[in-house]
């Protein structure tokens, strides 16, 4: 199985295994990218989602309405799956490894901080843009696919973010969306 296959089969998993009783008050699925151990060479999709409930919680630790509506940090934190980790995915680590092989892009750790600077930094920086892309690919399936829909009731804006938001975030939650969905995060974004 390539690893688009089974970003593709596990996402698919993870948004139907939400329930009906929760379904009617998401507003927003989280496709949260890290890199495990902090090595560029393992990122990870974590795929969770926010609820209408929890905004209202968050509203009075938040600065305004649209950080605690857009900002990952007042979210629930949840984790409907958690694709290429080590532990918990081990067959979408190894599929991660193989597929980044296959790139061109895999390396051995160097010693010498110098080497990473010179020729790590942009070879990481290649695998980052790669795996952001596949995870753009993997929303828009899901949305073509009508898996959100399917499992939520209603079309909801995918956000593919890091903890940090920059337009980098912006652009790729747009790409990774129908036309307009996710315009309120891309706003607060540019704007916030």
């Amino acid at each position: 199985m390539t690893f688009q296959d089974h970003l593709r089969t596990l996402a698919t998993r993870a948004i139907s295994s939400i329930t009906a009783a929760e379904a009617g008050d998401i507003y927003v699925v989280s496709f949260f990218i890290d890199n495990e151990r902090d090595d560029p060479r393992q990122p990870t999709l974590t795929i969770g989602y926010n609820t209408e409930a929890q905004f209202r919680r968050s509203i009075a630790d938040a600065s305004d309405e649209a950080e605690a509506r857009w900002n990952y940090a007042f979210w629930l934190q949840n984790e409907l799956t958690v694709i290429g980790d080590l532990t918990r995915d081990p067959d979408g680590a190894a599929a991660r490894h193989q597929w980044i092989t296959e790139l061109g892009l895999w390396y051995d750790e160097p010693t010498d901080p110098e080497v990473w600077m010179t020729t790590i930094g942009p070879i990481a920086a290649r695998i980052e843009g790669n795996f952001n892309q596949a995870c753009v690919k993997l929303a828009r399936h899901l949305h073509d696919a009508g898996v959100f829909e399917s499992a939520i009731g209603k079309p909801v804006p995918v956000v593919l973010h890091e903890l940090e938001y920059y337009d980098g975030i912006a652009r790729r939650t747009e790409a990774a969306n129908p036309p307009g969905l996710a315009d309120a995060f891309t706003a607060w974004v540019r704007n916030g």
